[in-house]
């Protein structure tokens, strides 16, 4: 073969493959402005519960002070046996709470203590963890807890202290309540699909959004309101 025919079939074979690509990228850009083209409708979906609390956590905390550690771990022993057998008069079982280590502050090693005032050289922070599913029992001990003064103890109501409620039973709910958020959804993009004159097509794209476990109302801590939006796209068609 010449040398002109092969630069002939050269320059013909380099033609054929720029006519491929530029093929190619005239039919990759018309999928492209095909699918920019098609129309789309976004909705959020709400899915929202309100129930009962299933679990109390409960710090029941007091103090106890004296000069003598000997006499201090006496008071800390009584006065645990004491709010143990409270416990367990209210409905709450061994199993239900636990008396953690006390936590005994040397004040005389204390460089922010005022030391020129009288006051016991120990103190000692003694709580009885109770965590159980009887919110009766535990809302029952609590609101009976004052009766303890008689004994002389008398149980911490500060932040740390306070009895928290909360909702565990969630992942048996979760399946039900993303497909109700998931209705609401369609129901909103079929709203907006009839005022358009539109009809509502198959799902682009979702996503969830977390779950919230908040209080009912203020001051109701005992019930949960659970919630969930879904935000889901639409296709929309004629």
């Amino acid at each position: 073969m010449c040398m002109e025919n092969k630069r002939f079939f050269i320059v013909s074979a380099a033609v054929l493959a720029i006519g491929i690509v530029l093929s190619g990228l005239s039919i990759s850009f018309g999928i492209k402005t095909l699918k920019a083209d098609q129309r789309t409708v976004s909705v959020r979906g709400l899915s929202e519960r309100e129930l009962e609390a299933d679990l109390a956590v409960w710090p029941a905390t007091f103090t106890v002070s004296g000069n003598d550690l000997s006499l201090l771990r006496q008071d800390i022993v009584k006065k645990t046996d004491i709010i143990t057998a409270f416990l367990k008069k209210h409905g709450i079982q061994d199993a239900e709470f636990t008396v953690k280590e006390p936590a005994i502050t040397d004040t005389s090693t204390d460089p922010y203590m005022d030391q020129t005032k009288k006051h016991d050289k120990y103190f000692a922070k003694v709580v009885v963890f109770v965590r159980s599913s009887n919110l009766k029992a535990v809302n029952a001990a609590l609101s009976d807890s004052i009766n303890l003064m008689d004994s002389g103890i008398a149980l911490s109501h500060d932040y740390d202290s306070r009895v928290e409620y909360h909702f565990t039973k969630l992942n048996d709910i979760k399946p039900q309540m993303i497909a109700e958020a998931t209705q609401n959804a369609r129901k909103a993009a079929e709203q907006f699909a009839h005022d358009s004159g539109s009809k509502v097509g198959k799902i682009k794209r979702a996503s969830q959004g977390l779950f919230s476990i908040d209080d009912a109302a203020p001051g109701l801590p005992e019930r949960k309101s659970i919630r969930v939006v879904t935000t889901v796209e639409y296709i929309l068609s004629d």
